[in-house]
């Protein structure tokens, strides 16, 4: 039953080279700039300035170990990131799959993705305003939304734990994509210590009071050793005041003593 043309599921190199080969060929030269700015922090970045094509990308994955016939999800996660879900199937991944494994596989980091997104966000019009108020701080060259991220990221202005002067920046010329700011925050404090987090956590960062969930108590309390749960238990026995009824005469314990407020001479 199985193909013997050129797009075969055959497990050999050659093929899984000309399925890459095939995305290549789909994308288009700023897709390849997409790929190239995700892939920061992740492949050295002498390799990514030099490379001018996809297959160049992909070269590095694969040298990097990032990008295997065995494990070709950071691929797939790249298309779907950038917009190129069609091509998925060259890699026997669909949309719905990427978006079900994303939570626990994902290698793009949250501040490279917020990155992207609020660079998506940014028309023509909006980036001269960006330009514009940025003035001399700027190379006088030719810029896209995504370059000029790039480059106050370079510059230091924005890191993971500083999105200050970006938030400044979108004030004034694109609102809205606070949101996405926002939302990478809830994130990133959810994502310290305890990934990933459910709904009842993320909304703790909504406006609720609650300190914590019920689901995070509950799931705290089902990891104490079970020693420490009859510890509690002794303790609350020995702490209890009122005693059995053999021991219902008993002159009352220091607990029930009433004490006496004197006031203060």
């Amino acid at each position: 039953m199985s193909s013997q043309g050129p797009h075969s599921d055959k497990n050999c190199k050659g093929t899984f080279r000309e399925k890459l080969l095939i995305i290549g060929s789909n994308l288009g030269v700023e897709d390849v700039e997409h790929l190239k700015f995700l892939c920061i922090g992740l492949v050295p970045h002498k390799k990514l300035e030099k490379s001018s094509s996809a297959s160049d990308v992909f070269e590095h994955l694969l040298a990097e170990d990032l990008l295997s016939e065995s494990d070709p999800f950071f691929l797939a996660e790249l298309l779907y990131i950038i917009g190129q879900k069609k091509l998925l199937q060259y890699l026997n991944y669909t949309k719905e799959k990427v978006e079900q494994l994303l939570p626990a596989q994902r290698r793009v980091s949250l501040f490279r993705n917020l990155l992207y997104e609020v660079s998506e966000g940014i028309d023509k019009e909006k980036l001269k305003d960006m330009i514009f108020l940025l003035g001399e701080l700027l190379p006088k060259t030719e810029m896209t939304s995504l370059g000029l991220l790039a480059f106050l990221e370079k510059q230091d202005k924005i890191d993971e734990d500083n999105l200050t002067y970006l938030e400044d920046l979108c004030k004034m010329v694109v609102p809205n994509l606070l949101r996405n700011i926002e939302k990478y925050k809830r994130e990133k404090a959810t994502q310290i210590g305890i990934p990933p987090v459910d709904k009842e956590a993320e909304s703790l960062y909504q406006g609720e009071e609650e300190l914590f969930s019920q689901t995070e108590v509950k799931t705290f309390l089902e990891a104490l050793p079970e020693e420490s749960w009859q510890n509690k238990h002794a303790r609350s026995d020995r702490g209890s005041c009122v005693q059995d009824e053999s021991e219902a005469q008993r002159p009352l314990c220091h607990c029930q003593q009433p004490q006496l407020y004197l006031p203060e001479e």
